[in-house]
C-alpha cells in the first residue's frame, strides 16, 4: 500500500495538481474537504498534508493544526496578496508555505523534502507495505 497525502483543497484546478504530483511519485492522494474526512485521513497515518490557506470548505488553519499536532507535515500555499494568511498558516504549524506560483513550478520538490523531512523519499515509502 502506498503513503497517502492529505488534500485539503477546494480548487478543482490545484486539487488534480496536486493529485497528479502525489501520484506520479507513488503516493495515493486523499481529498479531505470535511472534518470528519480530514480527522479519518489522519488516523490513517498519512505521510504529509498540502493544505490551501483559502480552503472554503472549513478551516484551512484548524485543518493545519489538526494535522502537525497529529505529526504530519504540512505544505501549505495561498495568494501572495494574502501575506497575513500565509503567516497564520506558518504559525497555525504548517511545514512549508509558499505562494501558489511557487507551488505550481516546484510542487514534486516540496512533497520530497517534507517526505524526507518525515523519514524517507516519496520512492521508499511507495514500497513500504504494511
Amino acid at each position: 500500500m502506498s503513503q497517502r497525502v492529505i488534500v485539503v483543497v477546494s480548487d478543482l484546478l490545484f486539487q488534480s495538481r496536486i493529485e497528479g504530483a502525489a501520484k506520479s511519485l507513488g503516493l495515493e492522494p486523499v481529498i479531505a474537504d470535511t472534518p470528519q474526512r480530514l480527522a479519518d485521513a489522519l488516523a490513517g497515518r498519512p505521510a504529509i498534508a498540502v493544505v490551501d490557506v483559502h480552503e472554503t470548505a472549513f478551516s484551512a488553519l484548524d485543518a493545519i493544526s489538526s494535522a502537525s499536532g497529529a505529526g504530519v507535515r504540512v505544505l501549505a500555499f495561498g495568494r501572495h496578496t494574502a501575506p497575513a494568511e500565509l503567516r497564520s498558516a506558518r504559525e497555525a504549524g504548517a511545514a512549508i508555505v509558499v505562494p501558489r506560483s511557487e507551488l505550481v513550478e516546484r510542487l514534486p520538490e516540496f512533497i520530497e523534502r517534507l517526505l524526507t523531512a518525515a523519514g524517507g523519499s516519496a520512492a521508499d515509502r511507495a514500497s513500504t507495505s504494511l
